[in-house]
């Protein structure tokens, strides 16, 4: 009797274990594959940023490109290529845009935004001679007689493959212009 209890027993068991092996081996997996569509967005994250940041590298290059220019005398749009990793391959050439340049506005310089040391900082100061001269900038409002005339440069990046978004970048100039200037 004993026997035939333990051999029942034994019967029941062993469907039991397939079951729960079974069980185990479709958890396993599926945690194998979300792993795997994890890994697989990361990587597509990581990729989308750091096209990001070179379409912003090279729109970058490219203003410093516009505003290494004398741009304020005839404020024009370019288009240009950036190779942002210099390897000659069309996969690295980004299309850059540079609409014209907008004067934003002027705003006179305050004396004590000035450097005395500095030579490019000593023509605009006021002599006190001058105080009354009907100069413009020559008031007791603080101004020099030099003023800032700022600019607003955007470019935009479109990246190689195409698939990205492109990216657009501002950047703010400020150029040193005598009082009374006009943009």
């Amino acid at each position: 009797m004993n026997r035939l209890k333990n051999g029942c027993a034994r019967r029941g068991q062993s469907g039991a274990t397939l079951l729960v092996s079974m069980i185990f081996l479709v958890v396993l997996t599926l945690m194998v594959v979300s792993a795997v569509k994890v890994t697989t967005v990361n990587t597509k994250l990581v990729g989308n940023m750091q096209t990001e940041n070179e379409a912003n590298a090279a729109a970058m290059q490219a203003i410093e490109a516009t505003i290494s220019t004398d741009f304020t005398s005839m404020p024009v749009a370019s288009t240009t290529t950036v190779d942002i990793n210099n390897s000659g391959q069309a996969g690295s050439a980004y299309t850059v845009a540079v609409p014209a340049p907008v004067c934003t506005g002027i705003k006179p310089i305050k004396l004590s935004e000035l450097d005395a040391s500095q030579a490019s900082d000593q023509p605009c100061y006021v002599s006190g001679a001058s105080q009354n001269t009907g100069i413009a900038g020559g008031g007791t409002g603080g101004d020099s007689l030099c003023s800032n005339s700022n600019w607003e440069v955007n470019a935009t990046a479109t990246p190689p493959a195409g698939g990205a978004a492109a990216a657009t970048t501002h950047q703010g100039i400020a150029v040193r212009v005598v009082v009374g200037a006009a943009c």
